[in-house]
């Protein structure tokens, strides 16, 4: 695994310099576990590799955060405005017990790579929900989760809800993309759409040779098969009035055509079941759970007091 080179001497220097505090990161915080309280470490899966965990707080659900695609698990811990500890996940420890990880090939600014060990690519949304599966037994975290994930995020929670009903207490999709789009785009715009907004790499991380990669036909095949969560369990829909911007190498019409099948797949998402919540995140494009971590949080809370009975 390599990070993409920097230009210029003092360039090379910050790279290394933070690659270093990212591998301080990794060293676990053995005076809890992950299931009571304070954990930062590495878990070793069933399957021989590792990956990296943070668990704060204490209670019951507990809630598991999953962040959008290529975005390591601390993009929940901070803020646009706020800094470190303003997150969704900052927000949601003091008030139950609450993990983020790192998927393998995830970034937060290059050279902040994924503190998991690197798997092959492609993988389905499937493929991670097993392993968060795995991870989540291995390390004795306790169930049930409230799963609250962004963008693709939100397919790899409807994933683990299709693969494991029972373990799954309520479900947050923050602007999750939807299997919808690729019946609303239809074969020759889809096509497009997973080239230009999915498939192509930020050109800071072109040269990270672990960088994830999701196979979108096969992740949407996956999910068609139970589409709708789990019965009785509660499920909001947080969505985006701003839409994305336009890409390298896309039109504007193209780039509008997207933004409108974007917001019918968010109405697609809360279709699903009758009782669903819909918000809108009014003044706020894609990343809502960076631009407004409060409104995601407090969506939060609301689920789990309807877990507890509260």
């Amino acid at each position: 695994m390599r990070v993409a080179a920097l230009r210029g001497l003092a360039g090379l220097i910050a790279s290394l310099a933070l690659v270093a505090l990212t591998s301080a990161g990794t060293a676990a915080d053995t005076t809890q576990t992950p299931a009571t309280g304070d954990f930062t470490g590495l878990i070793n899966l069933p399957n021989g590799h590792r990956l990296y965990l943070e668990c704060h707080g204490t209670g019951s659900p507990t809630v598991i955060f999953e962040a959008g695609l290529r975005s390591r698990g601390d993009i929940w811990a901070s803020s646009r405005d706020g800094g470190a500890n303003t997150g969704a996940f900052s927000r949601s420890t003091p008030h139950t017990h609450a993990c983020i990880y790192d998927r393998p090939g995830t970034l937060a600014h290059v050279p902040y790579v994924s503190r998991s060990d690197p798997v092959p690519m492609p993988r389905s949304t499937g493929d991670v929900a097993m392993d968060l599966h795995a991870l989540l037994g291995a390390a004795g975290v306790p169930g049930p989760y409230v799963l609250v994930g962004a963008s693709t995020g939100g397919l790899i929670a409807r994933e683990y809800a299709r693969l494991y009903p029972g373990e799954v207490a309520g479900l947050v999709l923050v602007d999750a993309i939807s299997e919808a789009i690729e019946r609303f785009l239809k074969p020759p715009r889809f096509a497009r759409y997973n080239r230009f907004y999915l498939q192509s790499p930020p050109p800071a991380a072109a040269d990270y040779d672990a960088l994830e990669t999701i196979d979108f036909y096969r992740s949407f095949a996956e999910v068609r098969a139970r589409r709708r969560p789990p019965r009785r369990t509660p499920m909001v829909v947080i969505s985006a009035e701003f839409g994305f911007g336009r890409p390298a190498g896309v039109s504007w019409r193209f780039a509008r055509v997207v933004n409108r099948v974007w917001k019918r797949g968010q109405r697609y998402l809360a279709s699903l079941r009758p009782s669903t919540k819909h918000v809108i995140a009014r003044g706020s494009g894609h990343q809502i759970h960076v631009n407004q971590p409060e409104r995601v949080a407090r969506q939060v809370l609301g689920v789990i007091a309807r877990v507890r009975g509260t």
